[in-house]
């Protein structure tokens, strides 16, 4: 997909905003220059309705009105999104469309609203006119999936969520993982294997059928436990949705609130907050991580040991009795097996044919088969008892027995969780003080953060209820599926209909294998593109401006099997995103991430990014917008970049834009003037409007009384495009 224009009607203050985009393969860059406060969110928010309707918008949006809030009450207002696009199959057959996305919203009161259902028509352009489209959402969603919207549609700070923020390690390895799967095809995939194994359900079903009532009800009882199992990871997708979005929508309040500067301590209040929560964060990955250890403790073998030593050694001494009265033979079958057909003894001795050495050896052997099965398996676990009893002395010795362990987990849990209460009361004091400054805005972000928190907090509840009640849906499959197996033995099950089971098994096991397979390629392939793509934004190892990431340290990244962006430094460490990078490199990681991802997909969706260098400067911003807006080798698709950028992030990168941007144009709002903007537009309610300005240009629409700092020069001219 590449967009040609839009027209956005009435989102917000955009009251009549139209924009042209760069198609030019050479010059893939579009730039929006805006201002904070001018409109980006709100532009960015309306494509991202036009093409995915209110589910597009962050979940705590949805219910918010789309029309500005001077509308007058009781005016009926449609607001409408309309773009003009171009979509290329796989042929090179390209096609163009027209979406228009609308709905008429009439306020009532101060946020209250009255809207009527949306209504979106797609039209495919011809040279004979502009034909419908059916199922147009349908169609949509086919060329950008609901859950890509954070990688075509997105802001600088957002998208970085892949690799940190509030949503969590887990959510994170999910995000990438399905950001993977949906652009690459994969999910085409794992349809047809869904459908293979849905033949193997109602072929197993059959078969359970077959065998009498017992392995019916059996079966029965293993599809209700796939069912629960199918429900609660449908939920925990919903749970951690609903999550995403809200830390989405809290951390835009909370930069909004950090961005506030001279009300009170407010800045110092906020550093602590901010300081006090990544304590907080790592606090609460520690207690995980102990938990986790003590989970896995009790089912290990030096559990066992500790609290069934004296059965445990019992059996140990039964089997020691048996092997000193050679009830149970010493030696095994595999291991005289082997000797004979390496030619040598234990002992050294050679075993040549028809020696005295190996007849002895292979009569050995014939009595040693003669023995019968169950002292065969004595034979092999007294073995393993011996070993086991061995390893566990060892574990004592060197106090690694479960004593030991238990007590340091006790410890780290504990240490873990005092630090959690202690640090949870002092984010407390913290939020009042910061509260209780006198400014009705202040008071008011404070409110919604320390409400979207809750919400945070009780999902992040919900999420590990969930998936507990996951995993012990999984293991009542794993039950149910050994006792069905056990029964449809002992039954008399017909063996056409369960040769029929067993190869459609065998065609499910395939494809899961096949789709690991395609899974691990194409994670490979994306990781190598996204190292290449962040060392280049990095810079080489002697370059000194790697110190503005901090990035003599990064040896490489890549995406591990779990499905987590990893950082791994020089001296082997491996950094957490969270805490030891910085806004810039987390910026540049990120990005790399989508363009490989993009790359490697072949994706010609676009990339609308707002505010994407933020916090980024030098040498550095100049490499990453040189990354990320290279026009396509000649093997590559075509893409397109559009970028809302502040005059902060254009400055030093104007001679770039000049040769990568086809288009450019800036958003202005009229509530700035007269502290920011030098012109009034005479207007008496608050809107943004586009003019044709480019990156060095201003106007008397657009120009600010800080131009001059940023090399902007002013031109005596409306320069309005709407």
């Amino acid at each position: 997909m590449r967009l040609i224009r839009a027209r956005v009607r009435n989102f917000k203050l955009l009251e009549d905003v139209e924009l042209e985009f760069s198609t030019k393969r050479n010059q893939p860059l579009t730039v929006i220059r805006a201002e904070n406060g001018s409109g980006k969110t709100s532009l960015l928010y309306a494509f991202q309705w036009a093409f995915h309707g209110a589910s597009g918008l962050p979940a705590m949006a949805r219910d918010l009105r789309l029309t500005s809030t001077a509308t007058p009450f009781g005016q009926a207002t449609t607001v409408s999104v309309t773009i003009e696009f171009q979509i290329t199959d796989h042929l090179g057959n390209s096609a163009r469309y027209r979406l228009i996305r609308s709905i008429v919203e009439t306020p009532t009161a101060e946020d209250a609203f009255d809207r009527q259902p949306e209504q979106i028509r797609l039209l495919r352009i011809t040279a004979k006119g502009e034909d419908p489209v059916a199922s147009a959402d349908a169609t949509i969603r086919a060329w950008l999936p609901d859950e890509l919207r954070d990688v075509f549609f997105t802001d600088g700070d957002s998208v970085q969520t892949f690799i940190s923020g509030q949503i969590g390690a887990r959510q994170r390895q999910s995000r990438v993982q399905d950001a993977i799967r949906d652009l690459l095809g994969i999910d085409r995939f794992r349809t047809a294997a869904s459908d293979i194994e849905a033949a193997y359900r109602s072929l197993r079903a059959e078969a359970a059928k077959s065998g009498g009532r017992n392995t019916s009800n059996l079966e029965s009882m293993l599809e209700e436990a796939v069912r629960q199992i199918d429900l609660a990871v449908a939920d925990l997708a919903k749970l951690r949705e609903r999550q995403a979005n809200m830390a989405e929508q809290r951390a835009r309040w909370d930069r909004e609130l950090r961005g506030m500067r001279g009300i009170g301590e407010l800045d110092e209040i906020n550093s602590r907050i901010e300081r006090a929560e990544k304590e907080r964060d790592r606090l609460e990955r520690e207690r995980s991580a102990a938990l986790v250890r003590m989970r896995d403790s009790l089912k290990s073998e030096d559990y066992s040991w500790e609290f069934m030593n004296v059965k445990l050694r019992s059996g140990v001494g039964v089997l020691a009795d048996l092997a000193d009265r050679r009830i149970i033979p010493g030696a095994s079958v595999e291991v005289l097996a082997d000797r004979l057909e390496l030619g040598e003894c234990i002992c050294g001795a050679s075993l040549e044919p028809r020696s005295e050495h190996r007849e002895h050896v292979e009569r050995l052997l014939e009595e040693q088969r003669g023995v019968s099965e169950s002292l065969q398996r004595l034979t092999e676990l007294s073995h393993l008892a011996r070993r086991a009893d061995a390893e566990e002395q060892r574990r004592r010795e060197s106090s690694r027995a479960f004593p030991h362990t238990a007590a340091q987990l006790r410890q780290e849990f504990t240490e873990a969780s005092d630090g959690l209460r202690a640090k949870a009361l002092e984010l407390e004091q913290l939020k009042l003080l910061r509260g209780s400054i006198d400014e009705r805005l202040v008071r008011d972000l404070t409110s919604r953060i320390e409400g979207v928190d809750a919400k945070i907090a009780q999902a992040h509840q919900e999420i590990g209820a969930k998936e507990v009640e996951l995993e012990l849906a999984r293991e009542r499959q794993t039950v149910q599926e050994e006792a069905l197996d056990a029964a449809q033995k002992e039954a008399r099950v017909s063996k056409e209909v369960a040769l029929k089971r067993d190869v459609a098994q065998d065609l499910t096991n395939l494809a899961a294998d096949v789709l690991r397979v395609l899974e691990g390629d194409y994670v490979r392939r994306v990781s190598e593109r996204m190292n290449s793509l962040f060392m280049e934004i990095v810079g080489t190892p002697d370059d000194p401006l790697r110190r503005d990431f901090g990035s003599e340290l990064f040896a490489r990244v890549h995406i591990d099997g779990a499905f987590n962006i990893c950082i791994d430094t020089f001296d082997g460490r491996r950094l957490d995103p969270d805490f030891e990078l910085n806004g810039a490199s987390k910026r540049a990681l990120t990005l790399s991430f989508i363009w490989s991802l993009m790359e490697v997909s072949g994706a010609t969706a676009p990339r609308m990014i707002d505010t994407p260098l933020g916090m980024v400067s030098g040498g550095v911003k100049l490499r990453m917008l040189d990354a990320i807006t290279t026009p396509p080798a000649d093997t590559l698709p075509e893409f397109q970049v559009i970028l809302f950028l502040t005059r902060a992030e254009l400055r030093d990168a104007e001679n770039l834009i000049d040769g990568r941007a086809g288009a450019i144009m800036t958003l202005s709002c009229s509530e700035h003037y007269p502290i920011d903007l030098v012109h009034s537009w005479g207007s008496d309610y608050p809107v943004s409007r586009i003019c044709s300005c480019d990156h060095r240009q201003s106007c008397r629409m657009c120009a600010r009384h800080y131009d001059g700092l940023h090399g902007v020069v002013f031109q005596n001219t409306a320069g309005i495009l709407k």
